[in-house]
């Protein structure tokens, strides 16, 4: 059951990160916050997906990355390291502002749902602060090797390597500082060593799965994508929004 919500997951993700794009790049930097906001709230619910252990988030988190590459394809690594800083500044009123509400004393009739809305969003001040060392280095380095791949083997070929090479290494370096940060402590050693390992295979597949969006993102736009044929002299490397 729950590979089945996980694929139907992943790829309604996906395609509202396409929409979004087709849209308009503001609208994507809206699914940039979206997900994160989603990483945050259900980063701590653990579950078994193919008989292993790992966190809801990653479904959630690895969209993320596709948004910022498709930003950094079209627009250049000036966007893409904008949306970082957007996503941050968003995450963080939404933790500092959950928090204070936290403080709040709820009437009597509502102490239930008060007292539910505490264990949950306790436990997000953790995993959101995770998010925010994790996100930003990982990120970072997604957006800069995204373009140096780009810059080495040129615009018009190999979307796909730079995409998947980018994504990859990056996904590796979020997965080893987003779960020992956000559970350390929190689940045995065994179950942690267990949510890296398959938080990251499930981020790279959903990196595989992604990369025809990459290329869907020209389509959608009447755009002849790289491996495609080169594009006319006359037509704009950059869409723009």
């Amino acid at each position: 059951m729950n590979e089945s919500w996980f694929f139907i997951t992943m790829f309604a993700d996906l395609f509202l990160v396409l929409f979004a794009w087709r849209m308009g790049k503001e609208w994507l930097v809206a699914t940039i916050v979206m997900n994160l906001i989603l990483v945050s709230t259900f980063g701590p619910k653990i579950i078994s997906i193919f008989g292993f252990e790992t966190s809801l988030a990653n479904v959630f988190y690895a969209s993320i990355f596709i948004a910022t590459d498709i930003l950094t394809e079209h627009h250049g690594k000036k966007e893409g390291y904008r949306s970082i800083w957007i996503g941050f500044l968003c995450l963080f009123g939404f933790v500092i502002f959950g928090q204070m509400v936290l403080q709040f004393e709820a009437i009597e009739q509502t102490t239930a749902v008060s007292g539910a809305m505490d264990t949950l969003f306790g436990a997000v001040l953790r995993i959101s602060i995770a998010s925010f060392i994790a996100y930003a280095i990982a990120q970072s380095f997604d957006i800069w090797f995204f373009h140096w791949l780009m810059e080495k083997t040129g615009r018009d070929r190999l979307l796909w390597l730079r995409n998947c090479g980018s994504t990859l290494t990056s996904q590796f370096i979020d997965s080893m500082i987003f779960f020992p940060l956000a559970f350390a402590g929190l689940v045995p050693l065994p179950i942690l060593i267990n949510i890296v390992i398959t938080g990251y295979v499930l981020k790279s597949m959903i990196a595989l799965f992604d990369t025809p969006f990459l290329y869907m993102s020209y389509f959608v736009k009447g755009q002849k994508p790289p491996d495609f044929g080169h594009r006319k002299k006359d037509e704009p490397k950059n869409l723009g929004i």
